[in-house]
């Protein structure tokens, strides 16, 4: 099962001016901001055809970028719409948006309903205290919508007044046949809010006025009944203060992780003492710093044993660090200080503790502590840079380091397989849209996470048939990613992708494997998938050097190492494309940075 089981829609990241039509106090700790207006249906802005709103999901968020209340403006330019369904965000506007929750969104009026929690300062808070019906504020998104999940049999749903409005939008969508257990905690008794639901449901309410202030929402959850069946767990809150509840969904309820759902929507923050004055940085000591090859692998040693997580338990002394690690003391009492420096960890001589960025590492489940634990699959790929001297000088994925030499390592196959297939979770939904359909019978799809495109393809077009085409592992990883309602509608060839269809199919859809060639290969591939089909589709992201940052040519050296590759150009790729089909591209945005590349087939 790919990472979750919520079936998820994309759409374009549109940002849009929008009327705001009423306000209210929902209690005294929640403001109701109603927002609608002719932005909310189909128009054209900065030259862009934008398409109507859509959100479907109880937990869609918007991005709300208010004006500066003492200017009455945005203390930016304004961002805008590209023809690529992407938004052009000036340098410094994307931090200054505020995230949150639709809490209602009605179609027929064309309304959307945002709620806030009341708290001090706070931007986004501030404005829904002072905006007035009349004015204007601008929203991009929802960018995904998520489905109530599915094969579950009931639902455990919390968080704060945070999370207050995904809980009571969920509880609105439940069916009847599918109950759920509640915990909401907010400040105090005169926040409480009815929810209603047409399932059985059981609300407990906490309110820290009654604790001292205190939260007491792990508790309750813990100790919350417990239905028989297939749970979901959802919760949200506090990033801190929930944490504990993955650990205790995981270990001690054994839930497999597509069934939980437990996402940090705010971080309380210590107040610090005022940091020294900053001072110029020569390029000597930026080079040095530029270079230093410690830092990286000292927290990723301290993520793999579990240093962070062992001072956010019970250990905090240099023995009890160890013990709990399992490592030596004295090399441990030299990591340790070496953390401290780095600022991850604080002491007073004989005791450690967490500084901020610290517990950030403390939770082993975090997607941080994931892609820095030496044993998952993102430092996996990323050591393959070890062999980045002997790529440069060849060409070519230097031994030991490449990912044949990877792949046959205990684990990493399944690894790169999970992940590839969550990444697909928000691509797949956009393929139907980014590419004609109609007159589209049969479709064949390769790559490792074909199965998530197949099952997408099967719930949104019942009507084609669908098959996987792949070496015979490789099917059997991508058929665990189909629903079973849905895997008897989709079939498999166990073949090499290099090998043209016997039976040519109308579409042949390719995902993310041409990079994974170098050019010679890679053209041979795109010369069997257009003897395989009338049509062909490369999904695949793309390099462009005119907005090329730092992630993207990180991205475009891994993949170098690894294969021997790269991530091509537009114009890299249609050359590729030509010289092996004969044939001109169309290239189409996919959003989520990647696209689809269409070509004519010879079937």
């Amino acid at each position: 099962m790919a990472g979750t089981v919520r079936e998820v829609q994309v759409f374009p990241i549109c940002l849009r001016e929008l009327d705001v039509l009423r306000v209210e106090d929902v209690t005294p700790g929640m403001r109701r901001v109603v927002v609608g207006g002719p932005s909310m249906d189909r128009h054209v802005r900065d030259g862009v055809a934008l398409p109507p709103v859509r959100t479907t999901g109880f937990d869609d968020d918007v991005k709300v970028l208010p004006v500066d209340p003492s200017t009455g403006t945005l203390p930016f330019p304004v961002p805008t719409n590209l023809d690529d369904g992407t938004v052009d965000w000036p340098a410094g506007s994307f931090p200054y948006g505020r995230t949150y929750t639709v809490r209602r969104f009605d179609e027929d009026k064309r309304e959307l309903v945002l709620d806030f929690a009341a708290h001090e300062g706070g931007l986004a808070a501030t404005w829904s205290r002072t905006v007035q019906p009349g004015e204007k504020v601008l929203i991009a998104g929802p960018k995904h919508s998520a489905s109530l999940p599915r094969d579950v049999d009931w639902i455990l749903i919390a968080g704060d007044e945070t999370a207050l409005p995904a809980i009571a939008h969920c509880l609105e969508k439940l069916p009847a046949d599918l109950p759920a257990t509640v915990v909401v905690e907010v400040a105090e008794p005169s926040h409480h809010q009815e929810l209603t639901s047409a399932a059985a449901v059981d609300i407990t309410w906490l309110y820290r006025s009654e604790n001292g202030g205190d939260s007491r929402i792990v508790e309750a959850v813990q100790a919350a009944q417990w239905r028989t069946g297939q749970p979901y767990v959802w919760v949200a809150g506090e990033a801190l203060t929930i944490k504990p509840l993955r650990r205790w969904a995981k270990q001690d309820k054994k839930i497999d992780k597509q069934f939980v759902e437990i996402a940090g929507y705010w971080r309380r923050r210590e107040e610090r003492a005022a940091a020294p004055a900053l001072v110029e940085v020569d390029s000597g000591s930026r080079l040095h710093e530029m270079s230093e090859l410690l830092p990286p692998l000292a927290i990723r040693a301290a993520v793999t044993v579990g240093i962070f997580a062992a001072v956010d338990g019970v250990a905090d002394t240099v023995d009890a660090i160890a013990a709990e690690c399992n490592t030596d003391a004295g090399a441990t009492a030299k990591l340790l200080r070496h953390l401290v420096l780095l600022d991850l960890l604080a002491t007073d001589g004989d005791r450690f503790t967490l500084t901020e960025m610290g517990s950030i590492l403390a939770d082993p489940d975090t997607f941080t502590s994931q892609a820095l634990h030496h044993d998952k699959i993102h430092t996996q790929l990323e050591m393959s840079f070890l062999g980045l001297t002997e790529t440069v000088r060849t060409g070519k994925p230097a031994r030991s380091h490449s990912f044949a030499a990877k792949s046959i390592e205990p684990g990493f196959v399944a690894d790169f397989h999970e992940e590839a297939a969550f990444g697909a979770l928000y691509r797949a939904p956009a393929l139907p849209d980014a590419i004609d359909l109609d007159g589209v019978a049969t479709v064949a799809v390769y790559g490792e996470a074909a199965g998530v495109y197949a099952d997408t393809l099967a719930r949104m077009r019942p009507d084609i048939a669908i098959t996987l085409v792949g070496l015979p592992a490789t099917n059997q990883r991508n058929l665990v990613d189909v629903a079973q309602a849905r895997l008897s509608a989709v079939h498999w060839i166990d073949a090499s992708e290099f090998a043209p269809l016997h039976t040519p199919v109308d579409l042949a859809i390719a995902v993310d494997l041409v990079d994974v060639y170098p050019d010679a290969d890679a053209r041979l591939l795109l010369s069997s998938l257009a003897a395989s089909a009338r049509r062909v589709v490369v999904v695949n992201d793309l390099l462009d050097p005119a907005t090329n940052d730092e992630h993207d040519s990180e991205d475009d050296i891994l993949r170098l190492c690894l294969y021997g590759s790269g991530r091509r150009t537009e114009t890299e790729l249609r050359e590729l494309i030509t010289a092996a089909a004969g044939v001109d591209a169309c290239v189409r945005s996919l959003g989520w940075g990647s696209t689809a590349v269409e070509f004519q087939g010879s079937a």
